[in-house]
């Protein structure tokens, strides 16, 4: 049964004539310090930055949490307006890549392994006839070659907190993780959470990938994200869900 809690974020609009109501949809399994799934809505650094970004744009927000297949395939169908933390090169397959706004952030994805067990030679093809545990429907486009000849056996997990700890229990040898997701586990419980970083995989700038339905809403995006980001309020989002 898919999981689905939808609300609404209003906002004093600056001008009603050009204001949208976006429909928007986080990972339901949450993705912290990025997505957080609380009782009382979404939290962290995805949906604080889109509160601060229609409130300077005087847009609305409707806001729901979908599994990430489901979110993407409903972006294609024109049923979800923005994704957020998106990049072109993750959605390169997809049937509508829609257009993108300016970088709001820029994260890593590493390879981490149990502590102590950090190979030496850690290419793909060194992993090849292993398996790799990474969070379902998540892209690493270095790796898909590999995932989709089987050449690597792709071991999907619910969220981060479930994959960090079936990589202690040993299920598989060797994760996918943001760096960000990855220090913030470790923050709540570092024993439990624990795992040492290999190399980068990916570092890619973050961004909002909007429906071309959306597309002449994308100034307005910008420049409220530009404002973000000579404010300073942009960085304190970061900061308070990362420090």
């Amino acid at each position: 049964m898919i999981r689905k809690w939808m609300f609404a974020v209003s906002v004093l609009m600056a001008s009603p004539a050009m204001a949208d109501t976006f429909r928007i949809a986080y990972y339901e399994g949450g993705d912290a310090p990025f997505v957080l799934v609380g009782p009382k809505g979404p939290g962290g650094i995805f949906p604080d930055l889109m509160v601060a970004i229609v409130r300077l744009s005087g847009d609305k927000l409707d806001q729901q949490y979908l599994p990430m297949r489901r979110l993407l395939k409903s972006f294609e169908d024109g049923q979800l307006d923005i994704e957020v933390g998106a990049n072109p090169k993750w959605r390169a397959n997809s049937t509508v890549p829609g257009v993108y706004s300016m970088a709001f952030g820029l994260p890593k994805a590493v390879l981490c392994f149990r502590p102590g067990e950090v190979p030496k030679k850690q290419a793909v093809s060194d992993f090849y006839g292993q398996k790799i545990g990474v969070i379902s429907g998540y892209s690493y486009p270095e790796f898909e070659a590999a995932f989709a000849t089987e050449q690597i056996q792709r071991a999907d997990i619910f969220n981060s907190p479930n994959l960090l700890l079936t990589l202690k229990a040993k299920r598989f040898d060797q994760i996918i993780i943001s760096s960000y997701v990855r220090q913030y586990w470790t923050k709540v419980d570092a024993k439990r959470y624990a795992c040492d970083e290999g190399r980068m995989i990916d570092e890619s700038e973050m961004m909002l990938r909007i429906h071309p339905s959306r597309a002449a809403a994308l100034p307005r995006l910008n420049a409220a994200i530009a404002t973000l980001k000579k404010s300073g309020e942009l960085d304190a989002i970061f900061r308070r869900h990362t420090n």
